[in-house]
C-alpha cells in the first residue's frame, strides 16, 4: 500500500510541474527581450519585446535620474516616469512636462472596452517596459 502511495505523490507532483512550467516561462524577465539599454540610456523601439508596443509620442527617449527619480527626455524636455519624478515636476517645472503629453493613447483596447459596454474616457499604451527599463538604467548607473 505505501508503494501505491508513493507513485501516486510522483505522478501528483510531475503534473504538477508540468502545470506551472508555463507560468515560469511566462514569468521571464522583461529585460531578455528587445535589445538592452546603452550606457547613453537611449531607449528606442527596438530595446521593446516584439510584443511590447513603443508606449510614446517620440521615437526615442534618453533617460535621465535624478536620485530616484526617472524621467524620459526628448533632448529638451524632461516627462516623468515614476513617483517621485512627478514630484519633482510638481516643484519645479521648468524644462518638464507631464507624461501624458508624449503618452499615447490605445484606442483600439480603448474601442472593444467600449464595444463591451464598459464606460471608459482613456485607455493608454503599457507603460511598464519602458519604466521599467528606466528604473533598471538608473539603479545600473548608482551602482557604478
Amino acid at each position: 500500500m505505501l508503494a501505491g502511495r508513493a507513485v501516486v505523490r510522483v505522478w501528483a507532483t510531475v503534473w504538477l510541474a508540468l502545470m506551472l512550467a508555463p507560468a515560469v516561462v511566462a514569468g521571464r524577465d522583461l529585460d531578455d527581450r528587445g535589445i538592452p539599454v546603452g550606457d547613453d540610456g537611449v531607449i528606442t523601439r527596438a530595446n521593446l519585446g516584439p510584443t511590447e508596443p513603443w508606449p510614446l509620442r517620440i521615437d526615442r527617449g534618453k533617460f535621465v535620474c535624478i536620485d530616484d527619480a526617472v524621467f524620459i527626455s526628448d533632448g529638451g524636455t524632461a516627462y516623468p516616469l515614476n513617483g517621485p519624478a512627478r514630484a519633482l515636476t510638481r516643484s519645479d517645472p521648468s524644462a518638464r512636462r507631464p507624461l501624458e503629453d508624449i503618452w499615447l493613447t490605445d484606442d483600439k483596447t480603448l474601442a472593444a472596452a467600449r464595444a463591451d459596454g464598459i464606460k471608459v474616457k482613456m485607455i493608454r499604451v503599457d507603460i511598464g517596459p519602458v519604466l521599467k527599463r528606466g528604473v533598471n538604467w538608473c539603479r545600473s548607473r548608482r551602482s557604478h
